[in-house]
């Protein structure tokens, strides 16, 4: 379906290439939706962005090419100013294992383990399910899946709460 998906976005694809985004496909070209399985994140979806970067509408500039961020934009490496009202930061992910670790400790990060991917059953792991950490519940995914899968998951916390 990836290949597919690529044809079918052909040029829309090379459009961002040679504006320089850096497409990813995934781990072995599996695509999104494995991203999204093992980690919950890591992809995009176009929903309009894409079409204005291509136009050149919308600038897009490489962290290596940035020497330092200044009072009217960015001031590149090679001495350039560009000048910009909002400089939007795609700094990467880390998964919800470094979030539990900063907020709640070091000892609960261990106690929950990894979240995302797949654990035993190939069930997703700590994730929409009660952790092993007591209280601590993980939803994630995009507004309409939490919109949708959030009413499953209070019905599991209120089970959980009245011992049923």
């Amino acid at each position: 379906m990836t290949e597919q998906a690529k044809k079918l976005d052909q040029a829309l694809l090379e459009g961002l290439a040679r504006r320089g985004f850096r497409l990813d496909f995934g781990d072995d070209g599996a695509g999104w939706q494995f991203k999204y399985l093992t980690r919950g994140g890591g992809y995009y979806f176009n929903v309009g962005c894409s079409d204005l970067i291509v136009k050149g509408e919308v600038d897009l500039i490489q962290f290596p090419d940035i020497a330092e961020f200044v009072a009217d934009g960015a001031r590149l490496r090679n001495g350039n100013v560009l000048k910009a009202d909002l400089i939007v930061l795609a700094t990467g992910y880390k998964g919800q294992e470094a979030l539990v670790q900063k907020l709640f400790g070091e000892a609960v990060a261990a106690r929950v383990g990894p979240i995302w991917g797949f654990g035993d059953g190939q069930e997703l792991r700590n994730m929409f399910v009660r952790t092993p950490q007591p209280g601590l519940w993980f939803i994630a995914g995009s507004f309409a899946q939490c919109r949708i899968y959030s009413k499953y998951l209070a019905l599991q916390i209120k089970a959980s709460e009245e011992a049923l």
